[in-house]
């Protein structure tokens, strides 16, 4: 964080600061309580306690409050900063910081791919650019106010996951950010348990560009048939496309798949690119794709942008293969299970599986997934069969959900099982594995169960 006077800041919130307040220098600004310490600035959400007997022992600690709070009467009369409107004032505070730098912000939002893809701008970026950009797949707004006041002076580029599970969280996060490069890598159903609709989850996917002031840069997967209904006719700055389109300016071609990842030619303009990157599966060439694109706008040399993602380390339990005892493969897919990733995922595993291999889907419950619940296990489990996967193995039960239609689409109910917890699993794949067996696992469910399956699985040698 850039160290601020707090007058400028209370002036930012249309406060007139007194003379106490006055040469004051902030190192801190939080919503997290247990982060106070001198030099801080504390705004106070949901009329929670404050620590007021360990704040008497540091220096310079402000407090932003729309309520009384008990004991503030121990505390000096400038460090309460009363507002009539808290979400107002915290708002003019992220507005004041974030405009204090001027670079690129990249936002990046979608079903799936979100966390591949910034991670990988982000490698392609840190090698010769001082990076702010979110940690893993930790997107949920509880974060945004760190990852804001990760941005100082040294920083030279941003790029941050904006999710959606629930109706207001994009506007909220371009309430922190204000990119000026948004990035759309697909849609599907996913959160809709928080959305009266499909429709409304779009919508408010969409609002990325609202939340970009319509201006800038907008990156968009042309290949997906839900990106395709949304209406860009407001949108001013300028329009980049990725995919397999003949009509896309970043277009994907010849994807291969080899033993460590995947080969692939990107055409921009009047060039064509030659590409690989680790890590298995043709949306992670999509992903590749975005992440090019966002660097080709912000002028990285494209060959140094092909060869840096060909040294990009792809992310745990996003279809990692593990070599497991036996001489079987095991895949951990286990990051976050929804209809479009559950499907992909089941795509790539077919693509790699050789003829010789029985391949085992085992498969937990998708998450938040609401009124479309039935008709996506049914889609699912239809796909199981169409799919030619050889096991079915379902844990929990709504994961149940899955065999019935499965069963319809041409799976032996006799190599259909289900259990309820990790030692069930173990016991069975003990006796039932055989070698050269490739071992799909898929989640929704944040399950440790999966995670000690497959260290159960996981070759010692």
């Amino acid at each position: 964080m850039k160290t601020l006077l707090l007058e400028n800041i209370l002036t930012a919130m249309n406060i007139q600061p007194n003379e106490k307040q006055k040469g004051i220098r902030i190192k801190t600004v939080t919503y997290d309580r247990y982060e106070i310490r001198s030099h801080t600035l504390y705004f106070r959400w949901n009329n929670r306690e404050i620590p007021v007997e360990s704040i008497i022992d540091y220096k310079n600690v402000f407090i932003v409050t729309d309520t009384p709070f008990s004991h503030m009467d121990r505390l000096n009369p400038e460090q309460i900063i009363m507002v009539k409107d808290l979400n107002d004032s915290f708002f003019k505070f992220t507005s004041y910081y974030r405009h204090l730098f001027n670079l690129p912000v990249v936002a990046i939002t979608g079903t799936c791919g979100k966390s591949t893809t910034k991670e990988m701008l982000k490698h392609i970026l840190e090698e010769t650019n001082n990076v702010q950009a979110t940690i893993s797949s930790k997107n949920a707004s509880y974060y945004n106010l760190p990852y804001l006041m990760g941005i100082d002076e040294h920083t030279d580029v941003a790029v941050f996951e904006t999710a959606v599970s629930s109706k207001g969280d994009m506007m909220e996060s371009c309430r922190y950010f204000y990119p000026n490069i948004g990035i759309m890598t697909m849609i599907d159903v996913d959160h809709t348990d928080k959305f009266r609709s499909f429709d409304d989850y779009l919508a408010e996917k969409a609002k990325i560009m609202q939340g970009m002031n319509n201006e800038g840069t907008l990156i968009l997967n042309t290949d997906d048939p839900y990106l395709k209904l949304i209406d860009t006719s407001r949108f001013k700055g300028e329009i980049i496309t990725f995919g397999k389109n003949r009509d896309a300016i970043f277009r994907i071609k010849k994807c291969q798949y080899n033993s460590s990842g995947m080969s692939f030619r990107i055409k921009y303009k009047e060039s064509e690119f030659k590409g690989f990157i680790p890590g298995l599966g043709e949306h992670n060439v999509y992903n590749a794709a975005a992440a090019f694109a966002a660097a080709a706008i912000l002028g990285v040399d494209l060959r140094y942008a092909l060869k840096r993602l060909s040294s990009f380390h792809h992310m745990g339990s996003h279809f990692q293969i593990i070599e497991g005892r036996k001489q079987i493969t095991l895949v951990d897919d286990t990051w976050k299970s929804n209809p479009a990733s559950l499907r992909k995922g089941l795509e790539t595993l077919c693509s790699i599986a050789l003829p010789s291999q029985r391949k085992i889907a085992v498969l937990g419950r998708m998450a938040a997934l609401g009124q479309y619940a039935d008709e996506e296990y049914e889609r699912a489990g239809h796909l199981l069969g169409d799919l030619g996967i050889d096991v079915l193995i379902t844990k929990g039960f709504i994961a149940k959900d899955f065999a019935k239609p499965a069963i319809e689409a041409g799976i032996n109910p006799n190599n259909v099982y289900h259990f309820s917890d990790a030692d069930e699993m173990k016991r069975f794949f003990d006796s039932f594995l055989i070698p050269n067996d490739i071992v799909y696992f898929k989640t929704g469910g944040n399950d440790s169960d999966f995670d000690d399956v497959i260290e159960y699985l996981r070759s010692n040698g």
